[in-house]
């Protein structure tokens, strides 16, 4: 059966969803495309998804699937050529103290405002072997499409903790003794000159003020990366994958 009203309830509590989509309040977030959701882990509860009626005959052994006619899907997805799927998932909740208890490199980031940036840095997290990523307040929105977009699915593969208080989470991990270092232009040491031990924390900063003096300041170490060029400065998602690289080759 092929859904095509507006009035239909199962229409109106999806769109009522998506248009309220303020993240944090919500338990729900939306997955869009076959890649994507074919990345999700089975540990993670997909609560529905639904499909386009030209998707219809692709969808073959899932269980929840709800059709949609082409009009209705297309005023629920947020690109302008849908695929023709899409999930509604449960958000995951980590414990940090468990986190924080391995071994392991974690990556904290302040105040990022791209969500390609940081589908990006969580990206490469989950490329380089991170334990987890914790973003602060004030950073995009983890859960917005263009973010889950640019994760390309490794939002599923790690650890990610939304809306932290940075200052509060380096305390806990002081009292778990895990080094903090500060990606920052000030730096005072190389990165590929230190040495990294095996329970560490890299905060990685704002695309164009970079960290403030106290977040710097609660840092043990403030490192940067060697750049032989003429350029001041990288974007951000590039400097936090090339420090994640350096970081993986000790």
């Amino acid at each position: 059966m092929t859904i095509k009203s507006v009035q239909d309830q199962i229409f109106k509590n999806i769109l009522s969803l998506r248009e309220g989509e303020t993240h944090d309040k919500n338990r729900f977030f939306f997955v869009e495309g076959k890649k994507q959701i074919e990345e999700i882990p089975i540990d993670w509860n997909i609560k529905q998804i639904f499909v386009s009626e030209k998707y219809e005959n692709d969808v073959t052994g899932i269980k929840n699937v709800v059709t949609f006619s082409e009009r209705l899907f297309k005023k629920l997805a947020s690109t302008k050529s849908p695929q023709g799927i899409m999930a509604v998932v449960e958000k995951k909740h980590y414990d940090i103290k468990e986190i924080l208890k391995n071994s392991g490199v974690l990556i904290v980031l302040e105040s990022i405002q791209d969500p390609g940036n940081l589908g990006t840095i969580i990206r490469s997290a989950d490329a380089f072997a991170a334990k987890a990523v914790f973003i602060s307040k004030g950073s995009v929105d983890v859960y917005l499409d263009k973010t889950i977009r640019a994760t390309m699915g490794s939002i599923f593969h790690l650890p990610v903790i939304n809306n932290i208080d940075t200052e509060e989470t380096l305390a806990m991990l002081k009292e778990e003794n895990i080094t903090i270092f500060a990606a920052t232009l000030n730096g005072t040491h190389y990165l590929s000159d230190c040495t990294i031990p095996k329970k560490s924390a890299f905060i990685i900063g704002n695309e164009a003020h970079g960290l403030n003096r106290k977040i710097e300041s609660l840092s043990d170490l403030l490192v940067k990366i060697h750049m032989p060029g003429n350029s001041q400065s990288l974007n951000v998602a590039v400097a936090a994958s090339i420090i994640m690289y350096e970081i993986s080759k000790k």
